[in-house]
């Protein structure tokens, strides 16, 4: 098991960055595309599965898809909290139902790559210019049963499986989401502190049903990384 200071969590969509990296493409490139994606979740279409087939409709390369993703737009500091954390030797990943190449082309861009080395989020890759998106969770093995998460990605137990292979005596989450929830309820303790972006899903449910960590609101990157300063630990 290898040892570290503490950890960071960093949900993706509306905490590291500033967006919904699933819809932004279809935004920038092929605005009728996020409507026909909005169809599909309405039918009932998994939410990763109804993205693959939407994005199998998007018309433009591999490169300009790229380049789209990458630039999504990122609040001022949020990333001086993501480097901060680095220079203060924690370990700093990624929990996300993004997908690999939304989020590589981001860390890409950034210089990133090497202080967030482990990304976990739904698998992607290139057909021609076509990029398709499988479930973290793959759909041929028995769900992963718990009743807080999509079918495709429970966190949780991506938490769980995270602390297991590392002894972090601290853990600093960052979310937003419903999908959040569910680590900040069963992997997070009272030495551990969630961010929970004021606003939005994750900080109604834990208002909702409180949970063991502390709990810092945040609207901004400077938020953040004020709350960075307050609760990392030199090494």
């Amino acid at each position: 098991m290898a040892t570290t200071k503490g950890l960071v969590v960093l949900d993706y969509d509306w905490s590291l960055i500033n967006d919904n990296s699933d819809t932004y493409i279809f935004q920038q490139v092929q605005p009728p595309l996020v409507g026909a994606l909005r169809q599909l979740s309405s039918a009932g279409v998994q939410w990763t599965q109804a993205v693959d087939q939407t994005l199998a409709k998007l018309e433009c390369t591999k490169e300009t898809l790229i380049d789209v993703v990458a630039h999504i737009p990122v609040q001022d500091g949020m990333l001086d909290a993501v480097h901060l954390a680095h220079e203060r030797g924690w370990d700093v990943v990624i929990v996300s139902d993004a997908n690999t190449v939304f989020i590589d082309s981001f860390l890409a861009l950034h210089n990133l790559t090497s202080i967030i080395p482990r990304v976990f989020t739904n698998p992607s890759s290139f057909q021609g210019n076509t990029l398709h998106v499988t479930p973290y969770h793959p759909l041929d093995q028995p769900p992963h049963g718990c009743p807080r998460c999509p079918t495709n990605m429970c966190k949780g137990s991506i938490v769980k499986h995270i602390k297991a292979a590392t002894a972090c005596s601290k853990i600093l989450y960052v979310g937003d989401g419903g999908g959040d929830y569910c680590p900040v309820a069963t992997e997070l303790t009272s030495k551990d502190v969630v961010f929970a972006r004021d606003g939005y899903e994750l900080l109604r449910r834990i208002h909702q049903h409180p949970v063991q960590a502390t709990v810092v609101p945040w609207n901004t990157g400077f938020d953040i990384l004020a709350g960075f300063r307050a609760h990392l630990q030199r090494s």
